[in-house]
């Protein structure tokens, strides 16, 4: 199994349809083949971007725990995690999300990662 399944795989796990949507036209870094787990980040992040917008990600704590372990681990799956995914819902603070509604369930590498975007963004998030 490549990276791209085993990450598709994974992330079912936090929002069952994401194979389907993965599949769909919707998927705006599903190229096939050439696909990366940075796209399969950036796609899942589109996902949970909305529910965390309307206030119904219902396994928050298990998905950045998750997050966290991706992170900690290292190698491609940590930056893609990490520029693809955290850094996808960041950009949208303050906005539509609440950070109490991510920033209580981020482990330590994935706080250090979130405070250095905002470091480098100028933003301060609260909570962080």
């Amino acid at each position: 199994m490549n990276q791209v399944s085993e990450y598709v795989e994974k992330l079912k796990a936090f929002i069952p349809e994401f194979p389907d949507y993965w599949s769909s036209e919707d998927a705006a870094f599903n190229f096939g083949e050439d696909s990366t787990v940075h796209g399969v980040f950036s796609d899942f992040s589109t996902l949970i971007v909305e529910q965390l917008a309307s206030g119904t990600l219902s396994n928050g704590e298990q998905l950045f725990s998750f997050i966290e372990s991706v992170v900690a681990k290292g190698g491609e799956p940590a930056n893609a995690a990490c520029t693809c995914f955290l850094e996808n819902i960041l950009n949208r603070v303050p906005g539509p999300i609440d950070p109490n509604s991510f920033v209580p369930y981020l482990g330590p590498n994935s706080k250090e990662f979130c405070r250095g975007w905002d470091k480098f963004t100028g933003v301060k998030t609260n909570g962080l």
